[in-house]
């Protein structure tokens, strides 16, 4: 995995939106693209995956991220 710094608002926003609908899911660290050319993100207790393209949709239109497209993103939180 390779660190990155593109997209970090939509990937912030989207861990929150994630966080909403699962608490457990740990504050923002830092993110990498992972092998699958996918984002992976290091948060404070644990990682969750999203695309780079829901990180790309939400900052250049918030609105136009869907509740499901979010939630799926909830859906891969792990503990670490």
């Amino acid at each position: 995995m390779h660190k990155s710094n593109s997209h970090t608002n939509g990937v912030k926003g989207i861990t929150y939106l994630a966080w909403t609908i699962n608490p457990e899911i740990g504050s923002y660290q830092e993110h990498f693209i992972n092998h699958n050319y996918n984002l992976t993100v290091k948060l404070s207790n644990g990682e969750i995956d999203m695309s780079i393209e829901i990180a790309q949709d939400y900052e250049a239109r918030p609105s136009s991220v869907t509740f499901d497209r979010y939630k799926t993103v909830a859906d891969t939180f792990r503990k670490t």
